[in-house]
């Protein structure tokens, strides 16, 4: 059995398929990080293309939440996706996603270790997080 296969068959996958309330709940754990992720993200770019003073306080006061969003976005995603595991591990939009989420990363590990969000690091977070967004919806459609 490969590891997929392994994951699809745990009896976690098997409860988030079967539940009336776990999956729709877990669902909503994922889109309730992507937004306070998402929502903290775009204020920190946008406010570092501005005034970079501001855009230091504005980080320093949202980070935390974007951590937050993050972690909850992850895990909960993490979630749904073992219980389809084989639909995803080859869906084109979902390999897009996780390529584009790690680029985001990079990004903001980046910047983390510079001090500050410089006006093209600001710009790349506000294109990589938005289009993490994109390829994350288009899955339901492929």
């Amino acid at each position: 059995m490969t590891l997929i296969e392994t994951l699809e068959a745990s009896t976690l996958a098997e409860h988030l398929r079967r539940s009336r309330w776990t999956y729709p709940l877990v669902s909503s754990g994922h889109i309730a990080g992507i937004a306070l992720l998402f929502g903290t993200v775009v204020p920190m770019a946008v406010t570092s293309l501005g005034d970079r003073r501001a855009g230091r306080a504005t980080i320093r006061a949202l980070r935390p939440y974007a951590v937050s969003g993050l972690v909850l976005a992850a895990g909960c995603g993490a979630l749904l996706f073992i219980a389809q595991a084989g639909d995803y591990v080859g869906n084109r939009w979902f390999q897009a996603k996780l390529a584009l989420i790690a680029l985001a990363l990079a990004n903001a590990a980046w910047h983390l270790r510079a001090g500050e969000l410089s006006a093209p690091a600001a710009l790349a977070s506000l294109l990589l997080w938005s289009a993490a967004l994109v390829a994350g919806r288009m899955i339901g459609f492929s």
